[in-house]
């Protein structure tokens, strides 16, 4: 709340300083009652004109600590904003490169950190328009784009996202695919031009914690490597004031992860592949991903983010993506109280600062906050 010494004292000055100026001129006695009824009346007009723009000042004031939307448009970037009632004192920002890239993997830890008050942001960087789509559902869209927009609204929405922020980049499919080399794809993008984006992001937002994908881009796509490569230099430069390339003032983002898994299960499955026939490098609906150069590339687990609480919360996220879901549908019916003993929690590498010991961390947080 504001405070009304300051106006009082003015009240008070301009009441007395009228007084002097009446007794200092000499005028009938009829016009006394007149004269002061007309000096009261002037006092309270104008100090009731200071107390307005008073207001208006707190509000805007208000304004800005409550409902920080700012127009990012001039980086290229078209933020969806979620409402939000007040403004926390905790931020993550998540940075990704596909619709369904938040909820596959983060989407327990994403729904967490909502559910407690943290402010989480998604910066997209494109808007996926090279998924593989049933074409019964494609055919009620305009475009894939359109489709898997809708669906990211969907998930933001269910995780309690604050926004989510588009870079504009096109899909650049997977690696040695014509799509690499559209020139609006992501892939050609210049990295300055993406790193760029994420710091004027980063020094808006001033997240304490940043996700985003570890230097193989989880299983190789070309989209998740660019965007681990923009995040990280943009983490970096965000907190140098040396770097003008924003007009916001710097931000240290205090902790960069990587999303990863844990490798013993890969493993496994990797020997099952080899033992029935199947090739392991050649793995996904597209044969295009290599599990065994996804193994040699996991970086290794520093943090169990403990999300069973809300693996329904994650499951509605990953139905919003249904056309992205393939067989990971039947994963979904096997009973919930199953699931949450495998796939309860979800696993990252703490890359920035490095881990000062071998213990494993359970908040994303910690350390940050007494």
């Amino acid at each position: 709340m504001y405070h009304n010494s300051n106006l009082a004292q003015f009240h008070s000055d301009l009441k007395k300083a009228t007084l002097d100026i009446y007794s200092s001129i000499e005028l009938p006695e009829s016009y006394t009652k007149h004269l002061l009824l007309a000096a009261i009346l002037v006092c309270l007009i104008i100090s009731g004109m200071a107390l307005k723009a008073r207001s208006r000042k707190y509000k805007s004031e208000m304004d800005l600590e409550t409902n920080i939307q700012p127009d990012l448009s001039k980086y290229g970037i078209t933020s969806d904003w979620l409402p939000a009632a007040t403004t926390p004192p905790r931020t993550l920002l998540a940075i990704f490169a596909h619709p369904d890239d938040e909820t596959f993997g983060t989407g327990g830890t994403l729904a967490r950190y909502a559910a407690s008050g943290v402010k989480v942001h998604y910066a997209c960087a494109t808007r996926g328009e090279l998924g593989t789509v049933p074409d019964e559902l494609r055919a009620k869209y305009a475009d894939l784009a359109t489709l898997r927009s809708e669906e990211m609204d969907c998930a933001a929405q269910t995780l309690g996202l604050s926004a989510v922020h588009y870079l504009g980049y096109r899909d650049s499919g997977m690696p040695g695919t014509p799509d690499n080399s559209h020139p609006q794809s992501l892939h050609m993008a210049p990295l300055d031009q993406v790193v760029k984006q994420l710091v004027a992001l980063i020094r808006t937002l001033q997240p304490q914690v940043i996700l985003t994908f570890g230097p193989f881009g989880g299983y190789g796509h070309p989209d998740h490597i660019k965007m681990y490569q923009a995040a990280e230099a943009a983490f970096k430069v965000a907190a140098d004031p040396d770097y003008s390339h924003s007009e916001f003032s710097p931000w240290q983002t205090a902790k960069l992860y990587y999303t990863t898994f844990p490798t013993t299960t890969l493993k496994w499955g990797v020997r099952a592949f080899k033992l029935i026939g199947k090739d392991p490098t050649r793995f996904g609906v597209n044969k295009d991903v290599d599990l065994v150069e996804t193994l040699k590339q996991a970086t290794p687990v520093t943090t169990v983010i403990n999300c069973g609480d809300f693996l329904e919360v994650s499951d509605k996220a990953a139905l919003c993506h249904r056309s992205q879901l393939g067989e990971m549908s039947r994963a979904l019916r096997i009973p919930l109280f199953v699931r949450r003993i495998f796939t309860g929690k979800e696993h990252y590498t703490l890359a920035i600062p490095k881990p000062s010991s071998s213990r494993t961390e359970h908040d994303l947080f910690e350390g940050l906050y007494p």
